[in-house]
């Protein structure tokens, strides 16, 4: 199993025309073989789409109180761009694997 938060920016104006961002932080797991994937492939700050379904959780915490967690349980996904050092990096072992 894979499990690591992933953040949603949305960028907007107000009223009064200043620019605002309002970031959400969501729960991302995959399993299988995606799990396997994506734990091997996606490095921190890579921006990533992610397919799945949305799944509402209730549990009781050590302190007896009822949580309510969401979850997104990942399908599919597909790196649109990685961070500059790991593309650097990689950019370097395709070259010496070519030559």
């Amino acid at each position: 199993m894979a499990s690591f938060p992933l953040a949603t920016s949305r960028r907007y104006k107000d009223a009064d025309g200043n620019i605002l961002e309002h970031t959400s932080w969501h729960k991302i797991k995959f399993t299988g073989d995606n799990a396997d994937k994506i734990l091997r492939i996606v490095k921190k700050s890579a921006l990533v789409q992610v397919e799945g379904s949305i799944r509402y959780d209730t549990y009781t915490n050590k302190e007896g109180a009822e949580v309510h967690a969401t979850s997104i349980h990942g399908e599919n996904f597909r790196v649109v761009a990685f961070p500059k050092r790991q593309e650097d990096s990689e950019a370097a072992e395709a070259t010496e694997e070519s030559a």
